[in-house]
């Protein structure tokens, strides 16, 4: 949820200021632009790993209270949408406060909450649509399919 937004301007920053230092243009400026990709970057990394303990230990906790699929869903959109200014705030610093940045940004975050909540269900063991989260096997809990042949 947090490197989408941020590490698509963080490239384009270093892009710049590659261009910057090989044309030979003002090093304050390209300087300045490196700042910039790693504020995103790191930025982004940070955020997405407090993102991802808030959300996943948040969603812990309501899987001990709630039973019903849907509940936890809309507690993992819930929780989505509260950690989500983490990785805007990261934008606005990186960027100087740029409209465009923070507008896609802004944009972006229906769509993570959305992630957020499809994804919640699986988070917490409780569904293993999504194959790739998990290993193979029998999820935890399940007695494993009985052997053809064995009596």
């Amino acid at each position: 949820m947090a490197c989408v937004p941020g590490i698509p301007w963080a490239a384009l920053a270093l892009g710049v200021a590659l261009v910057e230092f090989l044309r030979g243009g003002d090093t304050e400026l390209a300087a300045r632009d490196v700042r910039y990709g790693v504020l995103l970057t790191g930025g982004s990394l940070l955020a997405g790993v407090l993102m991802g303990l808030i959300l996943a230990g948040g969603l812990v906790l309501a899987s001990r209270v709630l039973t019903r699929p849907w509940a936890l869903t809309l507690t993992g959109a819930v929780l989505g949408a509260l950690v989500f200014p983490a990785e805007f705030l990261v934008v606005a610093i990186g960027t100087d406060g740029a409209v465009a940045q923070l507008g896609t940004t802004f944009l972006a975050w229906p769509f993570m909450t959305a992630v957020a909540a499809a994804h919640s269900t699986d988070i917490v063991g409780r569904t293993r649509r999504r194959t790739w989260l998990w290993a193979s096997g029998p999820a935890p809990g399940e007695r494993p399919s009985p052997v053809s042949g064995s009596a």
